[in-house]
């Protein structure tokens, strides 16, 4: 079996990341995935984009912790990338859900784990759009995952790390999805993993040319930048 895609802050080898642009072009490839990450803005609203300010991917600077939506949609999310993408804005994780309903399914990495309100938040969006059940929440924060659980007892639970040593905590956990970089997984983590009822994602493998590698592995599914040129 084949591992699915999933696509990397959306398309984001041909889009600026953690945009409408990059998950739109990542539903014209075969992934059945995209991955994105969130914050919670000043005003509590659940905000894509990766890193804890705006000043790598906008033409602004501050954190979004400390910022209004309205500020943050001021901002030019895309002009970094390419001018084709100039006014792109920074998308709310509600924007995302009505953009690709049912078409591909999300990954929404919570990155203020500390931040209880940040599960709670992230569950009720995914709840009102219809789509948390075909939805998966991951961290590198084991807190955020066990407050999501609370919110959301049954739901695809994985750990982001980049050391194989932590399938221990997946295990124990009880979590669904182990999420580790690739260059830690070989086939006795594999075993290990599927013997314990656990799936694993690896992040981030942009070479094409590996990708029979890891299938043979029994890798459950790749996180890749480049969602286009996988073999699929």
């Amino acid at each position: 079996m084949q591992p699915a895609v999933m696509a990397h802050r959306g398309n984001s080898g041909v889009a600026p990341e953690n945009t409408l642009a990059a998950f739109a072009r990542a539903m014209e490839t075969k992934a059945e995935w995209i991955e994105l990450d969130v914050h919670l803005s000043a005003d509590g609203e659940v905000v894509v984009m990766h890193d804890d300010t705006v000043d790598r991917c906008t033409n602004g600077s501050g954190a979004i912790a400390e910022m209004t939506l309205a500020e943050i949609k001021a901002l030019d999310a895309g002009s970094w990338f390419g001018v084709e993408f100039a006014g792109e804005k920074v998308p709310t994780l509600a924007e995302v859900v009505a953009l690709v309903g049912d078409r591909v399914r999300i990954n929404v990495e919570i990155k203020s784990a500390a931040d209880p309100m940040s599960s709670l938040k992230v569950v009720e969006v995914l709840k009102e759009g219809g789509v948390l059940e075909w939805s998966m929440v991951s961290s590198f924060g084991l807190e955020a995952l066990v407050e999501t659980r609370k919110h959301w007892p049954e739901g695809l639970l994985a750990l982001i790390t980049a050391r194989a040593a932590d399938l221990d905590v997946v295990i124990e956990h009880r979590l669904q999805w182990f999420n580790v970089g690739y260059w830690e997984v070989d086939e006795a983590v594999m075993r290990r993993a599927h013997g314990a009822g656990v799936k694993v994602m690896i992040w981030t493998m942009d070479d094409p040319a590996r990708w029979k590698e890891f299938a043979g592995m029994g890798v459950d599914m790749v996180c890749t930048n480049v969602p286009h040129r996988m073999p699929v």
